[in-house]
């Protein structure tokens, strides 16, 4: 059994945000997006064409090279301290036990069977607990005392036993 009693700050979220962004499958445009931007400003500006475009079009043209790199990551930090500024009064603990995850915080507690567990993902950073699509709960690295393998593994064993015995039911 391991219990946890935490609060998550703005570094946690805007860590979140940016795992979860490149996780998807529009990250792959975002780098290719980039790469493009910054392969044509090079060029036009190897073959000097790019001091005698308009104005408009030189801006356009840096902020292309800026935007996944520099001015989303920006736009990301400022709504994560938005956010954490929201719910830095919130202390929210978790009990994982051998057959369910107890979610308490100040505003409400919640359980939820391993076996409703929508998905469980560990980061290099962080490890996330979905209970649907949408909505999760963060863990972040400070909360684990170097045993973060093993909570893991704990984890990641009892929602693949739930799951496997919830299938033998439904057969």
């Amino acid at each position: 059994m391991y219990k946890f009693t935490f609060k998550i700050n703005e570094k946690d979220i805007f860590n979140s945000t940016m795992n979860y962004n490149k996780s998807r499958i529009t990250f792959l445009f975002d780098i290719i997006f980039t790469l493009v931007a910054f392969g044509v400003t090079i060029y036009s500006i190897i073959n000097k064409t790019f001091f005698t475009f308009n104005t408009v079009y030189q801006v356009l043209l840096i902020i292309c090279c800026l935007i996944f790199t520099v001015i989303q990551p920006i736009l990301t930090y400022i709504k994560s301290v938005l956010h954490a500024k929201r719910i830095k009064n919130v202390v929210i603990t978790m009990e994982f036990t051998d057959d369910k995850i107890k979610l308490s915080s100040t505003d409400d507690t919640t359980e939820v069977l391993y076996e409703n567990v929508y998905d469980f993902i560990k980061y290099k950073n962080m490890i996330v607990v979905m209970y649907d699509a949408i909505h999760g709960q963060i863990m972040p690295n400070r909360i684990f005392n170097e045993n973060k393998d093993e909570f893991y593994e704990f984890v990641a064993k009892r929602i693949k036993y739930a799951r496997e015995k919830q299938k033998e039911k439904n057969n």
